[in-house]
């Protein structure tokens, strides 16, 4: 089980912070699909204009988002910048909530020969309302909105610690037989499977457990299963050399 309340990125400065957390551990039971559907995520926090705000973002898309910004492409991959869509229902009512990170190009205002570049981390909330599918789209213009600008080592920084943090989360998940990953034929699963987890079990459960319960045996008693495994051997090989012979 993945630690919880940990901190992945945290970036601050005069105007804004922004940090980022994990949600990866996130399972929605389907008995319609017989099916443990995965909704693991990466969550963005920022604090801005004395509001606070956070969205939600799918473990593969975040997976996507911030490889493309360790590659060098994120402009080429996202041309209009990374858009997700999310809400919630409060106090009765459907929240819609947008996430938007874009690169900004400026003149460098001590030296306008140069560029500055900003990646931008924008959360917007306003009224929306939930399609058929169970999604939420906007239903009018933003109520609140936070933002957060980093420059693109700290960008980087943050696409290298996210997409680590989710490489080593789903190794440790997949040890232990519970792969970030929607689970299939939930009903159907054998209680007692062996996998790698009953391997390494330290409940006194696994195979590697029982290993102390095997009998032991003497050095007299392996000399004596030793002559008969060699006799065995001896008849076999004589009985191959007469049949050649006939």
């Amino acid at each position: 089980m993945l630690r919880k309340g940990v901190k992945i990125f945290k970036f601050i400065n005069k105007r804004s912070a922004l940090d980022v957390t994990q949600n990866l551990e996130y399972f929605k039971e389907r008995t319609d699909r017989d099916e443990n559907e995965y909704k693991g995520n990466i969550v963005i926090s920022i604090t801005s204009n004395k509001h606070y705000l956070k969205a939600y973002i799918s473990k593969s898309k975040a997976k996507s988002l911030f490889q493309s910004i360790i590659d060098g492409n994120f402009t080429k991959l996202y041309p209009k910048g990374f858009i997700d869509y999310g809400g919630s229902i409060r106090d009765g009512k459907v929240i819609a909530r947008t996430l938007k990170i874009e690169a900004l190009v400026n003149p460098d205002n001590n030296d306008p020969s140069k560029k500055k570049v900003q990646i931008v981390f924008t959360i917007s909330e306003g009224p929306g309302q939930k399609t058929p599918t169970g999604a939420y789209k906007p239903a009018g213009k933003s109520t609140t909105f936070v933002q957060s600008y980093l420059d693109p080592i700290s960008m980087r920084e943050c696409a290298l610690e996210v997409t680590s943090y989710i490489q080593t989360a789903e190794i440790a998940a997949q040890l232990i037989g519970k792969p970030l990953h929607t689970f299939t034929s939930v009903s159907r699963e054998i209680d007692n499977e062996i996998g790698i987890q009953n391997l390494i079990s330290s409940s006194g459960s696994g195979i590697m457990s029982s290993l102390p319960d095997i009998k032991k045996i003497t050095n007299e008693d392996l000399k004596i299963l030793m002559a008969e495994v060699q006799k065995e051997y001896k008849q076999r090989v004589e009985a191959y050399a007469n049949k050649r012979e006939n």
